[in-house]
């Protein structure tokens, strides 16, 4: 079944824009700044999300007829904003929620319409020695079939693959539970174990998956572009310990799945801004995408201090307005930023794009 155009047609100026953000990032990992670049954020780009009832499957016998489902929204996606040139790249991933971050190790996924969770199965610290071999659990293989079917559907597009994954301190957080903030105090050197552990489960994982998306876009343009040489991960847990803690039980272990795959691009929270400084200081971070939270400090109102913390490294932030974004084209031009913008239509996201350009 062939879903998929070709990706040009999805984006006709994709050269353009691949250009502009490997120009972004080959600049921002060598501390240069002056890169600024927009992503506009119409409903069509988001709506898959509740047009997905994950509640509809088992994941066993009916991988086929998710993957078609999900393939054939996202190509009504890439269709309805293909005439917006901001810096978004269409892109094909699974869709689960986060269980599959974590149940690949070990354990099961439960599932809510536009959502999944893992359950911890480390009911202590020392319980990850006996987990079952690595690649053995029915997540690991299941979800490499999901892929697969994602790939088969998207094969001769050219559209890229993306996956991203739990640094290994979030990792070890789904596995253990709430248990892992006194883990930090109580069993520090067992937690440096399990945390070891973790990088070398997400850098065997990923490569996997890597394999898997290679045999079918090794020889298309652009369809590795997202994962050759570098992988996306989550910083969540650290948002919520000090910065003490994530220099002596994160940094190493995040660093070490960086150098293995050659550049990191990372997540975190701003309910953590103090967090930016610790985790562009890792070797070899290209982008740092920073959620905004409810109730928390806004990105875009600390751009100043953000711009000298990333070190040059590329901050994606969002903002309300495209006044915002006049107001701190300056501020944002002394370092590299991706600034997205919530629109309310594509004929909206077009005239944005426009007026950015004109800044």
């Amino acid at each position: 079944m062939k879903i998929f155009r070709e990706l040009d047609y999805y984006k006709p100026d994709i050269e353009k824009t691949v250009n502009l953000m490997e120009k972004t990032y080959s600049d921002a990992l060598v501390h240069r700044a002056g890169n600024v670049t927009i992503r506009t954020l119409p409903e069509c780009d988001v709506e898959h999300y509740s047009r997905l009832d994950l509640t509809k499957y088992n994941f066993r016998d009916d991988i086929d007829r998710y993957a078609e489902d999900l393939c054939t929204l996202m190509k009504e996606s890439f269709e309805k904003r293909r005439s917006v040139d901001d810096n978004m790249i269409p892109f094909l991933s699974p869709v689960l929620g986060i269980g599959d971050y974590s149940a690949f190790v070990d354990g099961d996924i439960e599932f809510h319409a536009d959502t999944s969770w893992s359950k911890s199965v480390l009911k202590e610290i020392k319980d990850f020695e006996k987990l079952p071999d690595l690649g053995s659990s029915f997540w690991y293989g299941n979800f490499l079939k999901i892929c697969e079917a994602i790939l088969r559907l998207s094969s001769g597009s050219g559209i890229p693959f993306m996956k991203g994954f739990f640094s290994p301190l979030d990792l070890a957080a789904s596995l253990r539970g709430e248990a892992i903030y006194t883990d930090f105090y109580e069993s520090p050197e067992e937690l440096h174990e399990l945390l070891d552990f973790c990088a070398t489960a997400t850098i065997r994982f990923a490569e996997d998956v890597y394999s898997l998306a290679r045999s079918y876009l090794a020889s298309s343009k652009y369809g590795m572009w997202l994962i050759e040489g570098c992988i996306y991960m989550s910083e969540d847990i650290a948002c919520m310990i000090s910065p003490k803690l994530y220099r002596k039980f994160c940094m190493p272990y995040t660093q070490r799945v960086i150098d293995h795959f050659g550049v990191g691009h990372m997540h975190c929270h701003s309910r953590a801004l103090y967090l930016v400084k610790e985790i562009c200081s890792l070797n070899n971070v290209a982008s740092l995408w920073i959620a905004t939270d409810p109730n928390q400090p806004r990105p875009i109102d600390n751009i100043d201090s953000l711009i000298t913390d990333s070190n040059g490294v590329c901050l994606a932030i969002d903002c309300n307005t495209f006044q915002e974004i006049e107001a701190n084209i300056e501020a944002m031009k002394r370092g590299n930023v991706s600034i997205c913008l919530p629109v309310q239509s594509v004929a909206e996201a077009e005239k944005a794009v426009s007026d950015f350009e004109a800044l």
